[in-house]
């Protein structure tokens, strides 16, 4: 077990998650965590964000849209079997 202490910082009283913890979970600065009190415990939980296809393409380079000419003729091929 690991012990922390509440800190004042401005208007907030704070505690400081120590790094092999963070590391242990996946945290990293900016990580959201959800805060609950439970049977009179302090419980905080990662936020697991799901993220949407277009989020995800957002952030690719636009010139990784354009079809090949590879794509282009997967796209002509003609069904060799019984896909169609």
């Amino acid at each position: 077990m690991t012990t922390v202490t509440v800190r004042q910082s401005g208007g907030a009283e704070i505690v400081s998650i120590p790094k092999a913890i963070g590391k242990a979970l996946g945290l990293h600065v900016g990580s959201e965590l959800d805060l609950s009190i439970v049977d009179n415990r302090i419980v905080l939980n990662p936020v697991v964000k799901k993220t949407s296809l277009e989020e995800l393409l957002a952030g690719s380079p636009r010139e990784n849209f354009r079809i090949t000419d590879e794509d282009r003729d997967w796209i002509d091929a003609k069904p060799v079997g019984k896909e169609s």
